[in-house]
């Protein structure tokens, strides 16, 4: 599967934000589960384990994705 420079980018900034968004979440989990107020903490738990695993997901096809756009255009540029 080859990626265009502009949805790889597009993955990125999904990912860092998705990143972003669950780990601010988690921090707000921890100190949940801390002060005990919170209600079913293995479901919270794994929601917060699935976002952060698609958002690392979508960070590397991303980086990968732009990595091999860099290349190509580099090839085509010594040819």
């Amino acid at each position: 599967m080859k990626l265009s420079r502009r949805t790889s980018n597009l993955l990125l900034a999904i990912g860092l934000y998705m990143l972003f968004i669950w780990g601010t979440r988690a921090f707000t989990f921890y100190q949940q589960l801390q002060e005990g107020t919170m209600v079913a903490p293995a479901i919270h738990f794994s929601l917060v384990v699935i976002g952060l695993v698609i958002g690392v997901y979508l960070s590397y096809l991303g980086i990968k994705g732009r990595s091999a756009t860099r290349r190509d255009r580099t090839r085509s540029q010594i040819r």
